[in-house]
């Protein structure tokens, strides 16, 4: 039962996540006076040491890395807060679920 819950819950997410990318996916206009780009590099760093430590299949993370290039900052700091909750929290319930949706949003994104 529990596990049929968390199916839901992840399957609604993942749903109502990507409708919103879809619906407000706005291109951003490049400066190079911007910060972005470096708050964009340490967030996808983050992201990498998370991977790192739970994916031990090079091929599977190398694809993943690349992955990681195609997203937009709005993708990126989304999968940034969870790799941070991931990093956190360790060997938890929490960081297993957030890892989780980790790896189903870059899948999906």
């Amino acid at each position: 039962m529990q596990m049929i819950a968390i199916g839901l819950i992840l399957f609604q997410f993942a749903t109502f996540s990507s409708a919103i990318a879809a619906a407000t996916d706005v291109t951003a206009v490049s400066n190079s006076d911007d910060p972005r780009p470096s708050i964009r590099s340490a967030d996808v760093s983050k992201i990498i040491a998370v991977l790192e430590n739970k994916i031990e299949d090079q091929p599977s993370l190398e694809k993943t890395k690349k992955k990681l290039l195609t997203l937009n900052d709005r993708q990126t700091r989304l999968i940034t807060s969870l790799s941070d909750r991931v990093a956190e929290q360790g060997d938890t319930m929490g960081a297993s679920i957030a890892f989780l949706l980790v790896t189903v949003l870059i899948t999906l994104f």
